[in-house]
């Protein structure tokens, strides 16, 4: 797994809206080469243009600026620096979603938990989903069904395990939560398969959406 016999990846998944916020999700994928031809990281770059920045364009105003799909090799805090690759896919893109009511402070998100199926705090992830939100987002502190839904097709398109290995291959491609604190202290397992997600109903607060 991981590290020993293929490439943990990270996804970035990035954009700025018109004001100069920016928006930043990094997902992780433990791929694991197999026999019939390794995985190719390229595709999976590709997988997320075609499949996923639709959703994500859903979540973000027209003033907004989608950038390019990014995956990297993860670094691997035993070997903190080894060589890494990368690759890119898709070009900037602006939001589609239309400016209705008074817009809510940049720091208002949206949080799902990353259920796995291992037990513990270092096999649970948190994911902050990407939007701009708006009066119309939310209710009493809570975001409405709409909203909601919104949301969840976003979570739902995220590939759990993209078929980007070659016909015939049996080498495969997980979402994963990543324990840099578990590889760190050299413990497996330190990626662990994500099962399912639970978007959360009220709205959270970040301290800043700058990077």
């Amino acid at each position: 797994m991981g590290f020993a016999n293929g490439h943990v990846l990270r996804v970035v998944l990035s954009g700025t809206d018109g004001q100069g916020v920016a928006f930043v999700n990094v997902l992780h994928y433990d791929l694991e080469n197999a026999t019939g031809g390794a995985n190719d990281p390229q595709s999976l770059a590709d997988t997320f243009r075609d499949d996923v920045i639709p959703a994500y364009r859903s979540l973000l105003l027209t003033d907004s600026t989608i950038n390019p799909v990014v995956v990297q090799d993860e670094r691997d805090p035993q070997f903190p620096f080894g060589p890494r690759a990368g690759w890119t896919s898709g070009a900037p893109t602006a939001g589609t979603r239309n400016q209705t009511t008074e817009r809510l402070p940049a720091a208002c998100t949206a949080v799902a938990t990353l259920i796995t199926d291992h037990i513990g705090r270092r096999y649970r992830g948190r994911i902050f989903l990407p939007g701009q939100f708006t009066e119309s987002d939310q209710q009493d502190g809570n975001f409405v069904a709409t909203t909601k839904a919104r949301l969840q097709a976003f979570l739902d398109v995220i590939p759990r395990q993209p078929d980007i290995s070659p016909a015939g291959s049996t080498s495969t491609a997980v979402w994963s939560v990543f324990s840099r604190t578990q590889r760190t202290a050299n413990l497996d397992p330190y990626l662990s398969k994500v099962t399912a997600t639970q978007l959360r109903t009220p709205l959270h607060w970040l301290r800043s959406r700058e990077r």
